[in-house]
């Protein structure tokens, strides 16, 4: 009995991880393959794979961000192709003005996203690594296998390039 009990308080844990990652980790997958699709089968396989495969021996953040990207340069290697944009869905919404603030709210998000997407790949990973899941530099630059300070500067020169590029836009 006491083994059925820490199955499921295991699973309970699993749960809970799930519901307060899987929004950064869909993001961050999203912004990798540029697919809704591809997006939700990646963080699907991210979760079974994290779930089967940690230790508890570290931060299970990390562990995520790690498998998430392992599963999209597998991904990458089974297709050797360009992945199309993603179709975005239409939310419900109750009225008038509530609809108008949603598209202005979308729209900007939108561009932000588009901004994001055309930023260099290091820069990209960099950025979402650092603002949606909040790793420390040290993790970041172990992760790429640079310095703190490069991580710093990738980071920096990045959000330029959004301030930049949005500036335009307007």
């Amino acid at each position: 009995m006491k083994r059925k009990g820490e199955c499921v308080m295991e699973h309970e844990e699993w749960k809970n991880i799930y519901q307060l990652y899987k929004k950064s980790l869909f993001l961050y997958a999203l912004s990798l393959t540029k697919n809704v699709q591809d997006a939700e089968d990646l963080l699907q396989e991210t979760f079974v794979k994290a779930f089967l495969s940690y230790k508890n021996t570290g931060s299970i953040k990390y562990w995520l961000v790690i498998v998430l990207k392992n599963e999209y340069l597998n991904l990458l290697k089974k297709r050797k192709r360009e992945i199309s944009n993603a179709e975005k869905e239409q939310p419900s919404v109750s009225s008038k003005d509530d609809m108008i603030e949603q598209i202005i709210c979308q729209e900007e998000r939108r561009r932000l996203f588009q901004a994001i997407q055309e930023l260099p790949l290091m820069q990209r990973e960099i950025l979402m690594e650092s603002v949606y899941f909040h790793l420390p530099d040290e993790t970041i630059a172990k992760m790429h296998g640079i310095t703190k300070e490069n991580v710093r500067k990738i980071r920096s020169r990045a959000k330029q390039k959004l301030i930049t590029q949005l500036k335009e836009e307007v």
